[in-house]
């Protein structure tokens, strides 16, 4: 499995991904707009294809993680924890001190994972997905 930036010709692979991640996915005009931006970061696993991509910030001193997501063919073989792991080490690399995000209550395995790389919820947020109002986590973790 390679990690690399991803590129143009990846996203209709990331599209899918979402798709099949999330339920509320993203349009493709959005990731992109990622690939533009100073800022943010589109991460892809390859093995030799597009089976996992994350995507976050890098700005003020802080990593914010947007999403992260395997192909469902490929889930639970630990992408989503190197994923994870790479996109904290590249924030730490850039001066990133913290990581945030937001995950939805019900999201279990998401929030496990999240916890064994050492974020922990701070707070949350009522209501605040807007297909069916399901609760998120606000998580933090320290980059020290």
């Amino acid at each position: 499995m390679r990690i690399e930036p991803a590129t143009l010709a990846d996203l209709d692979a990331i599209e899918t991904i979402e798709r099949h991640s999330f339920p509320r996915p993203w349009p493709r005009s959005q990731f992109e707009a990622e690939l533009t931006r100073e800022h943010a970061h589109l991460l892809v696993s390859r093995d030799p294809h597009v089976i996992a991509f994350a995507n976050f910030w890098v700005v003020a001193g802080e990593v914010h993680l947007h999403s992260i997501a395997t192909h469902p063919d490929r889930r639970r073989g630990g992408l989503g924890a190197g994923l994870l792991a790479h996109l904290l080490d590249l924030g730490r690399t850039a001066g990133a001190t913290l990581a945030t995000l937001e995950v939805r209550r019900g999201n279990v395995p998401a929030i496990a994972l999240y916890e064994h790389h050492g974020f922990r919820t701070v707070t949350i947020r009522t209501g605040y997905y807007q297909d069916n109002h399901e609760d998120a986590l606000v998580m933090v973790a320290e980059l020290g």
